[in-house]
């Protein structure tokens, strides 16, 4: 029986993902259930992701809402960092639409109601999410709440790290967000508009085929109108409008939103066989589920330097090629992790981290990716590989399986000529995995600066994304547990 702090025992462990594990645990001195979330043991000495559990518990640990997630401490233990909170009894909204498809519009605008408030909290302690979506807010019978406050930024600090990466979900990325700019809280009320669309109609308002394509949507395409949903008033049909506006002046704030979202949540508007929310089988393996969302601490790490190879549009340099997958079979039961670790201008390093993020092991498995570029693998530690163009093919050299929540890492090298962009879209056995990429802005041999993501080229008619004739689409993804037509969802 392991115990944190003297006071944290951990009983029971309801998941893991591709930074972390979440437990079951009780807090012995004030005899209640928790959630306890540990860095996973191979990046405990990583200062990136400890400085990044830590930022998450300092940002949530100062908002007390009821539509946020309680954070209740934070603490190290034999080198690993570790963030206690609130228990939560609910699912992800992203597995629940999933599961169930689009939300009835009472239970959809409730649900983006107690999400906006939660915003309007945050902006108003300046605190900006940065990553809503439907796999960090939870369905509780309670209400929504918001969780993963790992990448919140201040507002007004620079959007872009010190190194030049740009933090994120594709499928939920506010246009201006690609112009390297400052945090504001308007990219949040974007994000809001997406999650109230898709809780609406089951998808993202453009139909694309890639990340590409996604972050060119964001930019130059206006979203397609909100199909017809009976009963649904005109008014949260506006603000959903409001929030997609391309320029952020434009867009509610988080509290307005709010404040038109609860005016028709209200017992007055809801129709009298009305189900209430979590009245549809939302509630399942509440602790189990609520983990998934718990260990969603990004949304991928965005390389913003400059290896693309000719012709690809990106947010700038290499950013397009290294956003984290997310399509629509985006699958929770695995997580891969590639991280470029040398790159010298004409040959790399990279360490891929494969985990089964499921219940059961996996035994004799796979694990499938392209690259976006002229990259060849070169050789693979413990483990044999094999090219055929792109597409590349990485298993163990004998039989092993990896156990439900354990990881396998290996390290791979290649060469390249042209450029050196991230892949996205990771398989094992044929099913897609939570990814999460991550990147040298710069070649080894040149210092690390910062760099501000170049303006993307404005689509030219045989380049822009196609608009089909009703001019709505499904579409979207997101990266890390959800459905949608262009990479993640993470997510969602």
């Amino acid at each position: 029986m392991t115990v944190l702090g003297g006071r944290y025992r951990l009983d029971e462990r309801l998941g893991a993902g591709g930074m972390a594990v979440v437990w079951r645990a009780y807090d012995e001195v004030l005899d209640r259930p928790v959630a306890v979330k540990v860095l996973a043991p191979r990046h405990a000495t990583d200062p990136s992701f400890r400085w990044q559990l830590r930022a998450e518990a300092q940002a949530a640990g100062k908002l007390c809402h009821p539509h946020i997630t309680n954070v209740y401490d934070y603490g190290e233990q034999d080198g690993a960092p570790y963030i206690v909170m609130e228990l939560i009894d609910g699912q992800p909204m992203a597995a629940a639409l999933d599961h169930d498809g689009p939300m009835p519009w009472p239970e959809a605008v409730k649900a983006c109601s107690d999400v906006a408030s939660a915003l309007a909290v945050a902006h108003a302690h300046g605190v900006v999410h940065r990553d809503v979506k439907p796999s960090n807010v939870m369905l509780t019978p309670s209400g929504a709440k918001v969780v993963d406050f790992g990448i919140s930024a201040l507002i007004g600090a620079n959007d872009v790290t010190p190194e030049g990466s740009l933090l994120g979900t594709p499928a939920y990325l506010a246009p201006e967000r690609m112009e390297g700019g400052q945090v504001s809280p308007a990219t949040d009320v974007y994000a809001l508009g997406l999650l109230l669309y898709r809780a609406l109609t089951g998808h993202l308002p453009w139909e694309v085929a890639t990340t590409t394509q996604m972050l060119r949507a964001h930019r130059y395409k206006d979203p397609g109108p909100l199909p017809p949903v009976d009963g649904l008033p005109e008014a949260v049909a506006l603000l959903c409008r409001r929030c997609l506006s391309k320029q952020p002046r434009m867009r509610p704030s988080a509290a307005e939103a709010a404040s038109v979202l609860a005016a028709f949540s209200s017992p007055s508007w809801l129709p009298v066989a009305a189900p209430a929310v979590q009245s549809r089988g939302r509630q399942l393996a509440a602790a189990v589920l609520a983990a998934s969302a718990l260990l969603a601490v990004t949304g991928g790490l965005w390389v913003t330097g400059n290896r693309n190879p000719a012709g690809t549009a990106g947010t700038g340099a290499a950013a397009a090629a290294a956003l984290p997958a997310t399509t629509a079979q985006t699958s929770t039961a695995c997580s891969v992790t590639y991280a470029l670790k040398r790159d010298s201008g004409r040959e790399f390093h990279a360490d891929l981290t494969v985990t089964n993020a499921g219940g059961h092991p996996v035994e004799g498995w796979r694990l499938t990716f392209a690259f976006p570029g002229d990259q060849r693998l070169v050789g693979a530690r413990a483990a044999k590989f094999a090219q055929s163009g792109r597409n590349v093919v990485i298993q163990p050299p004998r039989e092993q399986p990896i156990a439900a929540g354990d990881s396998v890492a290996v390290g791979v090298t290649g060469r390249y000529e042209k450029g050196n962009p991230l892949p996205t879209t990771f398989a094992v056995d044929g099913t897609e995995c939570e990814a999460l990429v991550s990147g040298a802005s710069q070649p080894v041999t040149s210092p690390r600066t910062a760099a501000k993501p170049a303006k993307p080229p404005k689509p030219t008619d045989d380049k822009a994304p196609a608009k089909d004739s009703s001019g709505k689409g499904k579409g979207g993804g997101e990266d890390k547990s959800g459905k949608g037509g262009g990479g993640d969802e993470d997510d969602d």
